[in-house]
């Protein structure tokens, strides 16, 4: 039976479908209070961890995210993801389409534990970690993996937004200092420009440059790599072009950071901060121009074109047919928008509990305190030995940041002996002890040889180095005692669990000890080596026991 044809003109159907168009639309469907209520509390969780509370801390902020390698800035980062998502609105339909609600729901979920967690350990950095999974999650429900397709590059960018891992960050920084350093002297001379490097040192006659962390180029290699990601969305890379300009971005990065080392030491003026920021952010402007000719030869080379709109269709073609009005029934479009509300109802869901976690859950009280300062201890182990303290040198140390530090110069055996020994605040989530940076006396040696050895009573590989400067020789062990490796260490930073009740019994200690080599053959590097090995031997006792997390416990 046909539909029966009315005076305007219009169908039964045809009427009915219209009336459900004219039927509360725009602002007044529910769909469209329930976003609205769900973006305001993704401000109220998420806007104090992207963005700093005032102007001046935003502008702090900024400089970090040029220069600062264990540092990232949220509120660029934020702008830059907004971008991304708004030059894919077109594919909006895609949100209509046939939701996945239990791998939504489990992202969610996900998200709020991670909050949760975060909340409980005190890590900021976790609480924003979990916007994407949070983000991933209401793709899912709302419009399963072709939302996902769709929108993975902006959601996955927010985690620029991140501090860098402090523990695999520590343990490349150092050396690519080092081979910054050796790249820019080579410049330098190879524009008749005499240079000589020494360690972390480039020196001149008329002076003498150390490549700190902030000249590492570590900061510029992540900036510049987020950066080309969004060179690649702009100029629709895919495949195989994506992926050797992903690649390629470091590279780039170190070489135009060893060229602006370069412009460092030759401008007089360098030390200015406002002048040594402009070069900073002149040459990553430098660097970006470098990617894109990089990607105009990998065009010319592959043969590649832009072709982010081929995808357009397929997107849209898995949009649920309550979405196309002249394709699906009444039914299928009220079954469409009741899921698309129970989606967004879900993430709204997910964002008050975030909420309520924020105002309800207290940070765990991690046990803090010392029941000896190590100061203290070695007074009472060496205090006829203590020839002299030596003075902390921040610069050269960088990120590396210590409970409590103590290095002395001790005569043992009627030989010079240095010790350091630093106790790791494993709860401060931005630094961390385990550093090759912690082998070296002091900025400017160079190592010669280097190797890992064994100590009795060491559980740890123990780095043995010998050094050398200005025709001088030092030998030195050094290790973190009661570390669990660079891995499991890297797992446990992540997870915060030193800021949980699973937190270590007693901190981490660094040490190093190191004894100068007298003139000769190697048999003075063996005697040197033999009086660091009895110095440990007489040390090692003293170690047990020390440094617990919780002092008052222990002493019970």
């Amino acid at each position: 039976m046909g539909s029966r044809v009315r005076g305007d003109g219009l169908s039964d159907s045809s009427a009915q479908t219209a009336a459900a168009d004219r039927s509360p639309g725009g602002w007044q469907q529910p769909i469209v209070w329930a976003s609205g209520f769900a973006l305001v509390l993704w401000g109220l969780v998420y806007g104090p961890l992207f963005l700093e509370p005032s102007h001046q801390d935003l502008a702090l902020q900024s400089e970090e995210f040029f220069f600062q390698p264990n540092e990232a800035a949220g509120a660029p980062v934020l702008l830059l993801t907004a971008w991304l998502f708004y030059r894919r609105s077109h594919y909006r339909d895609v949100l209509n389409g046939t939701g996945r609600p239990l791998a939504g729901g489990l992202a969610l979920l996900a998200a709020v534990a991670l909050y949760g967690w975060g909340q409980f350990t005190a890590a900021r950095d976790l609480q924003l970690l979990s916007v994407i999974p949070l983000l991933l999650g209401a793709a899912l429900a709302l419009g399963g993996m072709a939302a996902v397709r769709a929108f993975w590059v902006p959601i996955l960018f927010l985690g620029f937004a991140l501090p860098v891992p402090p523990v695999p960050l520590s343990a490349v920084i150092f050396p690519i200092q080092l081979v910054t350093a050796d790249f820019a002297a080579e410049i330098l001379n190879a524009l008749g420009v005499k240079s000589l490097v020494l360690g972390d040192q480039i020196r001149r006659p008329e002076n003498t440059f150390i490549v700190i962390e902030t000249c590492s180029g570590v900061r510029s290699i992540v900036t510049l790599t987020m950066l080309t990601v969004l060179l690649i969305d702009l100029f629709e890379r895919r495949g195989l072009h994506a992926a050797l300009l992903l690649l390629l971005a470091p590279v780039v990065a170190f070489f135009t950071n060893a060229v602006r080392v370069v412009t460092l030491v030759l401008n007089p003026h360098s030390s200015v901060h406002s002048i040594h920021n402009l070069q900073g952010i002149a040459m990553l402007l430098v660097g970006l121009v470098g990617m894109y000719f990089v990607d105009l030869l990998l065009e010319w080379a592959l043969g590649s074109e832009g072709g982010g709109e081929a995808a357009d269709d397929s997107q849209r073609s898995e949009a649920a047919p309550g979405a196309v009005a002249s394709g699906g029934s009444r039914a299928q479009g009220a079954a469409g928008n009741r899921g698309q509300l129970a989606a967004v109802g879900a993430l709204a869901l997910s964002l008050l509990l975030m909420v309520g976690a924020g105002r309800s859950i207290s940070p765990f009280a991690v046990p803090v305190g010392l029941g000896e300062r190590v100061e203290a201890l070695m007074e009472r182990v060496y205090r006829e030995s203590i020839v002299s303290t030596v003075p902390p040198d921040y610069q050269f140390r960088g990120s590396l940041r210590y409970l409590d530090h103590a290095h002395k110069i001790l005569s043992f055996e009627g030989e010079p002996v240095e010790l350091f020994l630093g106790i790791a605040s494993e709860q401060v989530r931005q630094s961390t002890v385990l550093s090759k940076r912690s082998a070296w006396p002091a900025s400017g040696w160079i190592a010669i040889e280097e190797r890992f050895v064994e100590l009795p009573g060491v559980d740890v590989p123990v780095r043995r180095i010998l050094f050398e400067r200005g025709g001088r020789r030092m030998l030195t062990y050094s290790f973190d005692l009661r570390s669990k490796g660079l891995w499991t260490e890297w797992l446990r930073q992540a997870a915060a669990l030193d800021r949980s009740p699973w937190h270590r019994p007693e901190h981490m200690l660094s040490l190093r000890i190191a004894a100068r080599v007298r003139r000769g053959g190697d048999d003075r590097v063996a005697e040197a080596e033999s009086r660091i090995r009895r110095f440990w031997a007489g040390l090692a006792p003293e170690l047990e026991g020390f440094a617990p997390l919780d002092p008052a416990r222990a002493a019970l």
